[in-house]
């Protein structure tokens, strides 16, 4: 199975100067857990997740999640991040994301972010055994059903 059988093409990009408030609300209401940060051009510059948001801003016994206005995501985004390919074997990629406790990954074409590919996405994929670009031939499965 290819990374292209479970990548999310709908994902909602960020820009390095978004306020962490923004990409916070952004974040939730698109029910992502973190999202591709572009530069002007598109190109994948970092990565900002949940915990990137989060980290050190919520006061125990507090609900309130303390946010610099002043803060953008490039001071918090991860620099460089890995990437995967559509093409690159999902399960390879799900193995490099367990070992590095990401929660995603962006997937590059190129230079172009073509969407995201989570945890959830492959778990997804494992508990509905849906046949894979590789499984489906001319809309009939390799096993020869439909």
């Amino acid at each position: 199975m290819k990374v292209r059988d479970a990548v999310d093409a709908s994902v909602t990009t960020l820009r390095p100067d978004t306020p962490l408030q923004a990409a916070a609300s952004i974040l939730a209401s698109h029910g992502q857990c973190a999202a591709p940060v572009v530069d002007d051009e598109g190109r994948l510059v970092g990565v900002v997740g949940e915990a990137d948001l989060t980290r050190g801003r919520l006061p125990p016994g507090s609900w309130t999640i303390e946010i610099d206005p002043e803060c953008v995501v490039a001071a918090v985004m991860t620099h460089r991040p890995a990437s995967a390919r559509p093409s690159d074997d999902l399960a390879d990629v799900a193995d490099e994301m367990l070992k590095k406790g990401l929660p995603a990954m962006p997937v590059v074409d190129g230079e172009d972010v073509v969407g995201m590919v989570t945890r959830q996405d492959v778990l997804r994929l494992v508990t509905e055994r849906r046949p894979s670009s590789e499984q489906t031939l001319g809309g009939m499965r390799r096993d020869g059903r439909p």
